[in-house]
């Protein structure tokens, strides 16, 4: 016989005992309970009621709107797409803006051969014209040179040739160009000696002296002047 006492064992689905008061108040409040989950059933809040079908409302009508076109048994659907502002876009315009831009760069291309093809023969053309003009342009001055400058050879010439008259008058033109410039007063003075007139040799000659005191230019003004004291009576 062994010390354990094993204690008895209550089954799990054994009713433990309750007092009949409390089951019955317990009855009472689930009656309660059910009768008033019934009534809101039957009336419901009129707010949530009105809510439900201002919901339900757009949501139909969107139904409505996305309802899909039947389509006949020989066609097929064109697949669409939705553009940037929710515009359905198909395929087929899609393709005809596709040919569109395809035909424009063609276009294009077609215009930038063109042109380059007559830039290609137009510089040619141009480059000849210019070589052309500048060739004629060349010939005329060859053809036509500068007119002759006279200088004081030319007065020399002249003296030499026996016209005086021309020889001084070139020589009075020189001579304003270089005041200062005793050879041209010394060669004025042989031209003006040569035609006779004695005066005017001596005023030269005095010039050339004073701009250059030389021996040569001072017995050139006393032979001058010794010639026209022998010649006056």
């Amino acid at each position: 016989m062994s010390n354990n006492t094993e204690k008895p064992t209550r089954p799990a689905g054994a009713d433990y005992p309750v007092d009949p008061a409390e089951r019955s108040h317990q009855e009472a409040r689930l009656r309660k309970a059910a009768a008033a989950g019934a009534s809101a059933s039957k009336s419901p809040i009129p707010g949530l009621m009105l809510q439900r079908t201002a919901s339900a409302t757009p949501v139909a009508q969107e139904a409505q709107t996305k309802v899909p076109k039947p389509v006949a048994a020989n066609e097929t659907a064109p697949e669409a797409s939705h553009g940037p502002n929710g515009l359905v876009v198909t395929n087929e315009e899609i393709l005809a803006e596709l040919r569109k831009i395809s035909a424009w760069a063609d276009l294009q291309r077609k215009i930038n051969k063109w042109a380059l093809i007559v830039l290609a023969g137009l510089v040619p053309v141009l480059v000849g014209v210019f070589i052309i003009v500048d060739r004629q342009a060349n010939s005329k001055d060859e053809s036509s040179p500068p007119p002759h400058q006279a200088d004081w050879f030319d007065v020399d010439r002249n003296v030499r040739q026996g016209d005086f008259e021309k020889a001084i008058t070139l020589g009075e033109e020189l001579i304003l160009k270089t005041p200062q410039y005793p050879e041209a007063h010394e060669r004025l003075a042989r031209a003006c000696l040569a035609a006779g007139n004695l005066e005017k040799a001596r005023e030269h000659y005095a010039e050339a002296f004073r701009l250059f005191p030389s021996e040569e230019n001072e017995k050139l003004l006393r032979a001058v002047e010794k010639r026209i004291k022998t010649e006056k009576p």
